[in-house]
Formats: C-alpha cells, structure tokens, sequence
C-alpha cells in the first residue's frame, strides 16, 4: 500500500515537472494553429453537405508538430470517423515558446463539403516557346477581417515579387531557378488549368476573393475562387494558389515564430 501510494505521488511529481519544463501541451490559439499547419487539405466531401458545415476537434501534437491526438468537439456524426482520419495524417511546424519546441493543444477543423464540379473541357495546355512571354499571378483580396491582402507576379525570367498591402505595406524580391517554374507549370498542368471555370463563386458576403492568372505565349487564363470550395471548385484551384505562394514565400511573412 505504501509502495503504491509513493508510486502515485512520483507520478504527480513527475508530472508537475513535465508541465514546469514546457511539456505538458500549451494551448495555441487559432491564428497561430494557420500559420503552422503544413497540410493543405482540411477538408472532407459529402454527397449533400449542409453550408459552411464543418467538424471540430480538440488536437495535440508533439514537439515535432505531428499529430498525436484529434477528438471530435462538435459536428455531423456521418462525417466524424472520416474527419478524424484526415486529422491524423496532418502536419504542423513546431510550436516554439522561450526558444523551445512545445507540445500543443489547440482546436481545428475539417470542412465538410460538396462533390467536385467535372471540368467541362480538355483545353491543352500551352508549351512554352517564349519564357519572356510567362507571366503568373496570384491575387488575394480584403475580407471582413484580418485576410492578408497581397499580389505576386511571377515571370519566365525567375523573378518574383511579392507586394503585401495590408495589414502592413511590404515587398519581397526573389530569384526562382527554371526548375521550379517547371514544377510550378506543372501544378497549372495536372490542374488542367485552361479548361476550368474561370469564376467559383459562393452566394455569400464578406469573404477573401483569391484570383489566379496565367499567360503563355499570348495565351491567357484566369481563375477566381471566392469560397469556391464550397460550390464544388476542384481541390487543384488551391494547389495552383498554394504553389505560386510557396514558390514566391509568401508564407514566411505570416509565420508568428519569426
């Protein structure tokens, strides 16, 4: 009896010394929780979704940013057991507090939303002749809210410039080798980029609008996602966005840890 009651105040010590030393999971809060998730897809399709239908959950993560623990707080019990999958499989930059790496608890969400719209055509995409011709845009626009509004140009010489106007005014300049404009074409290419609508829009107000563009040779294409995700958009609009952001890092600037 003595033995195991000294076992449980040893565990209570132990315990008490992990949370001293930062161990126990600290909470973050959700503009933190954005910046460091590394998985792009947080979302789930269902045949008939309700709008903006989402499920929640309570996660932790090790001091590496993995994942080691998603509960279910709050959404549709059909889309659970599913949500809870992909929330396993997500990625975070470490958490870091004093200059050490944190376990973390915090909550995030898996979006619940309708099948893909087919992509009508088949347009080829265009080979490049003339790489002073290349030109690629992204553009993402206010919301009702704190939605970073930024422009990035890319071109067929590497350059890349990134201007920031809210919620601070700021530019970044950067070179990107041939090779990654190669695989950032090649995210407009699986995308099949000239044959998609050229608006996903919702019925809604107050949202960022994000637009795309792409010009080739004297060919052009647009593309603008305004919640287009929730009206059936393809996934691979976003990875389109995602690529230009990575390949110009406009990212860094976002990031609370630096």
């Amino acid at each position: 009896m003595k033995a195991a009651f000294e076992f449980a105040v040893l565990a209570l010590l132990l315990d008490a010394a992990n949370f001293a030393d930062g161990q126990a999971p600290i909470e973050i809060a959700r503009p933190e929780v954005e910046a460091h998730r590394i998985s792009s897809v947080n979302f789930i399709r269902a045949a008939h979704p309700a709008l903006y239908q989402s499920v929640t959950l309570l996660v932790e993560v090790d001091r590496n940013g993995v994942v080691t623990s998603a509960i279910v707080t709050e959404g549709p019990d059909e889309s659970r057991e599913a949500a809870v999958a992909l929330a396993k499989a997500w990625r975070y930059r470490p958490f870091v507090r004093d200059g050490r790496t944190i376990e973390a608890s915090f909550s995030d969400y898996v979006w619940v939303l309708p099948p893909e719209r087919p992509v009508r055509g088949n347009d080829p995409f265009p080979a490049i002749q003339k790489w002073d011709s290349l030109k690629i845009t992204l553009q993402r626009n206010a919301c009702f809210g704190d939605c970073p509004v930024y422009m990035v140009q890319i071109d067929g010489n590497g350059d890349a410039v990134s201007t920031e106007t809210y919620p601070v005014r700021r530019e970044q300049r950067r070179h990107i080798s041939r090779e990654a404009l190669v695989g950032l074409l090649e995210v407009f290419r699986k995308a099949n980029y000239f044959s998609l609508d050229r608006t996903y829009k919702l019925g809604a107000t107050d949202l960022p609008t994000y637009t795309t563009s792409i010009a080739i040779d004297g060919q052009s294409m647009s593309v603008v996602d305004y919640a287009g995700l929730h009206v059936g958009m393809p996934a691979s609009v976003r990875d389109v966005e995602d690529a230009i952001d990575e390949a110009a890092r406009t990212r860094d600037w976002f990031r609370p840890d630096r």
